[in-house]
């Protein structure tokens, strides 16, 4: 009877302590995400319904940096940093296109979300909203937004530049200041 009660407490406290190394691995590999839509360049396209001015292919991603399933797609354009991969990543079977926007479709901005991976430490921010063409809906992201590395390791706050988007009339130099993503 008197050697029960320290072998549950020993089980107890090894379960427990299992539990809580399980949730901290957990927190700290997870991707983590906050809202950046109130700051700039995003909070100036935010809750806008803007035409984009040149041809976008739509397409899925096999793996996705966003786990929003109310978003299935993810946009391109030709000045898109990832548009010279867009064959390559389509054979091998990273992307699959859906189809081809005109210039001129009708894009409504609803949000900005920062994405930081848990293991490589990496950021991207995406502008989430609707697409409207022939009347339907597509919900995409675009992936807006790429941090500048030797500024960000000089320590630089404003360590973000942004690639001209396909809403844009023209090309913006300034180099931002955006929050890290958040662990909860």
């Amino acid at each position: 009877m008197k050697i029960r009660k320290p072998i549950r407490l020993l089980v107890l406290i090894i379960s427990g302590g299992f539990i809580l190394f399980a949730f901290i691995l957990y927190a700290t590999i997870k991707t983590k995400s906050t809202n950046i839509s109130e700051y700039a360049p995003y909070n100036s396209w935010v809750g806008k319904t803007v035409a984009l001015d040149k041809p976008t292919v739509l397409i899925v991603e096999r793996v996705k940096i966003s786990e929003d399933k109310n978003y299935p797609y993810s946009l391109l354009d030709s000045l898109h940093p990832d548009w010279q991969y867009l064959e390559e990543f389509e054979k091998a079977g990273n992307y699959t296109k859906v189809t081809t926007f005109p210039a001129g479709v009708k894009f409504h901005i609803k949000k900005a979300i920062q994405f930081t991976g848990g293991v490589s430490g990496s950021s991207t921010p995406i502008v989430f909203g609707t697409l409207l063409h022939n009347g339907k809906e597509y919900k995409v992201g675009y992936q807006w937004g790429q941090r500048n590395i030797a500024r960000y390791m000089d320590k630089i706050k404003e360590c973000w530049h942004f690639h001209r988007a396909p809403w844009q009339t023209r090309s913006d130099n300034t180099f931002y200041s955006l929050r890290d993503a958040k662990w909860w």
